[in-house]
């Protein structure tokens, strides 16, 4: 019959063998035989391989710890591996709801008053408040391209009028500094944080659309 003996024990014993470099044939120096999976541990650390030497140590470390040894210096098992971090998710799509197609760079919405520009398919600024066209002056709606930009322009029609930051994409229409609470001739009226981005973002042969 096979004498089988307590997980304690074979630590213990594993682990007394590995620290004074006992030879499997030296076992009688203790109360007990070595179990044979004891025996192989100890003979594949005595191999004279590094790997295997690491190995075994590590191991009986681990049984040591299984049953409730605390394991000497050199027969600590190592750390567990870290889970994974899990990915990050992913940013929220804040891309108003509207006819605007994501190929779009700017979308401008007349009947809310609203204004924004795109980039990748998704929102990249604002919304923001704007005004448009009143009524004799309406702003055209459609798909249109950028097609210049003045820094510092004036409106010509109307009293050398100032048009900040003026991206104009269709006709004399443009986007430009002003104040959104009065309507305009035609124009996308903004306040100057709103103009001022437009006009370093937006790019001629850009894509409005105004609907």
């Amino acid at each position: 019959m096979t004498r089988r003996f307590p997980r304690p024990a074979l630590a213990v014993a594993a682990a007394f063998a590995l620290v004074v470099g006992t030879a499997p044939a030296a076992s009688a120096q203790l109360p007990f035989p070595f179990p044979p999976e004891v025996e192989q541990a100890i003979g594949q650390a005595q191999t004279g391989s590094a790997q295997a030497d690491y190995d075994a140590r590590s191991a009986i470390g681990g049984a040591m710890e299984s049953a409730g040894i605390e394991p000497p210096p050199g027969l600590v098992p190592p750390p567990p591996v870290p889970a994974a971090a899990p990915a990050p998710p992913a940013p929220e799509d804040r891309t108003p709801q509207s006819p605007c197609p994501r190929t779009a760079d700017a979308c401008v919405d007349l009947a809310g008053e609203r204004t924004w520009l795109q980039a990748d398919g998704r929102l990249s600024y604002g919304p923001v408040r704007m005004s448009h066209g009143k009524a004799g002056w309406e702003t055209p709606t459609g798909t249109f391209q950028v097609t210049h930009k003045v820094r510092h322009e004036v409106s010509r029609l109307f009293n050398n009028a100032p048009m900040p930051y003026s991206v104009y994409f269709v006709g004399g229409i443009a986007f430009h500094e002003g104040d959104p609470a009065y309507d305009s001739h035609g124009c996308i009226r903004m306040d100057q944080p709103a103009a001022a981005t437009y006009f370093d973002t937006l790019e001629v042969g850009d894509t409005v659309m105004v609907f």
